[in-house]
């Protein structure tokens, strides 16, 4: 349905020079191919880890406190973040608290109150299809057989032309 994926992170300087990390979250709705960004905090990611624990099992969280703040560090927590993303975001039902997070529930299900009505087990995971050579009309029609009959009515009925289902 969704894959979600932290591919940076930067520092945001307040004005009174308190600094803090973001991490820019995309978020690619399979469907659509639309992609979402995102820019979160950790704190934030730790609020949606804390919702989540009440509703499912979670996948292991990364830890908040580090020894200091280099580089590889806020890359480790980048990688750690995307990796609890991507788990959360396998199971069979995504939480609706993590689509709100992402900003997407919208873009999924059009509006937040059709979320509660999904059942997972009654999705349908491919489109029927019917499908006819564009030149059916062009073939010849002198050829006898029951596919010949079926697939005549079956295109008189496609393209509404009931006067080819009477006359035969």
């Amino acid at each position: 349905m969704i894959r979600v994926s932290i591919p940076s992170y930067h520092k945001v300087v307040e004005d009174n020079n308190d600094s803090y990390t973001v991490y820019t979250t995309e978020v690619c709705i399979i469907a659509t191919g639309k992609i979402i960004s995102v820019q979160k905090r950790y704190s934030e990611f730790e609020l949606l880890h804390k919702q989540l624990k009440k509703q499912m099992k979670t996948p292991e969280f990364p830890p908040k406190k580090m020894m200091k703040f280099s580089y590889k560090v806020l890359e480790q927590r980048r990688l750690a973040l995307q990796t609890y993303l991507q788990g959360v975001v396998l199971t069979d039902k995504i939480p609706k608290v993590l689509l709100h997070f992402l900003n997407v529930e919208q873009y999924i299900y059009g509006s937040q109150d059709s979320l509660d009505q999904i059942d997972s087990n009654n999705r349908t995971t491919h489109q029927p299809l019917i499908a006819f050579a564009p030149e059916a009309y062009l073939q010849d029609n002198n050829r006898n057989g029951s596919w010949d009959i079926v697939s005549a009515g079956v295109l008189a009925a496609l393209y509404n032309n009931v006067e080819d289902l009477v006359a035969r």
